[in-house]
This record gives C-alpha cells, structure tokens and sequence, in this order.
C-alpha cells in the first residue's frame, strides 16, 4: 500500500470512529444510564445493609 494513501486512510477513519464513538456515548448516557445508576445503588444499598448486620450491638 501506498504510504501516502495509508497518512489519508488514517486521517479519515480515527475522525470517523471518534464520531462514532461520541455517538454511541451519547445514546448510552441518554437512554441507559439511569437504568445503571438506579441498579448500582440498589446494590450498594443492600450491601449496606448487610454489612450492617455484623456492627456490635450495646
């Protein structure tokens, strides 16, 4: 292959799969975030709770 259509392929697919990538972000932080979030601290919360069960009771 050509070097200098090799410099020019580059240039055009990183600007391309950055797009792609901003994208795709974008639609995940839009659509499926607050799904994520809300199951995390769900965990958390009952972690929590379980670790509460072993605390020294007076």
């Amino acid at each position: 292959m050509n070097s200098t259509a090799f410099t020019a392929l580059i240039w055009w697919v990183i600007p391309i799969g950055a797009v792609l990538g901003a994208i795709i972000y974008g639609v995940w932080v839009t659509k499926y975030k607050k799904k994520f979030d809300n199951e995390t601290n769900r965990s958390v919360n009952s972690f929590k709770k379980f670790q509460s069960t072993f605390k020294y009771k007076k």
